[in-house]
């Protein structure tokens, strides 16, 4: 058998020489390569009961404030045709006598009565120092159109977020490259 193996599986090659040793690995037939599969040499071992992946990145991050830039965001907002109408309604009182509206901060009144009625006039540019009370006030106000510009400014770079890592790995189990078939009697090997 010596003659056939020699130390390929071990031992000093003046008195010891090593045999085929399968704890924990399978045999693969030796220099018999098929289409797309690696050439395993006699004597090889290689493969591995386990593989270590080492992965760059994360698959996950959390932001926050913190991962933000700091920005502003400024808006202009643009009417067009803008009006407003106000209707003031002057209640009537329990005599049926309707009031007018004042101008130039004066009031004025009409009533009925004895004898001869009261002048009641303010001078101009004065204001009555208690408001008067009036019935109800709508105002509408209506627009044609408009817009409503955003600009978001500020300064930072992008994060980049790496979320899918790869790593190529073998999957061959531990094996020996090795002859299915020794031949211990015949010819060959010839006995020392």
């Amino acid at each position: 058998m010596f003659a056939l193996l020699g130390t390929m599986y071990g031992g000093d090659g003046q008195t010891t020489f090593g045999i085929p040793d399968l704890r924990g690995r399978v045999v693969v037939g030796s220099q018999a390569q098929g289409p797309g599969l690696q050439n395993v040499s006699q004597g090889e071992k290689a493969g591995t009961n386990n593989a270590t992946v080492i992965s760059n990145g994360t698959a996950t991050i959390s932001l926050n404030i913190n991962n933000l830039p700091s920005h502003t965001h400024t808006a202009t907002l643009n009417l067009s045709g803008l009006s407003a109408t106000t209707t003031i309604t002057v209640g009537t009182g329990t005599n049926g006598v309707v009031g007018a509206v004042p101008t130039n901060g004066g009031l004025t009144s009409t009533a009925t009565g004895v004898g001869t009625a009261a002048s009641i006039y303010l001078p101009a540019g004065t204001l009555p120092t208690a408001p008067v009370a009036l019935g109800g006030v709508t105002t509408t106000v209506g627009a044609t159109g408009g817009t409503v510009t955003n600009s978001n400014t500020g300064s930072g770079t992008p994060l980049t977020v790496p979320v899918v890592s790869s790593a190529t790995i073998s999957n061959m189990q531990p094996y020996l490259g090795l002859n299915y078939i020794i031949a211990m009697e015949g010819i060959f090997p010839s006995r020392n």
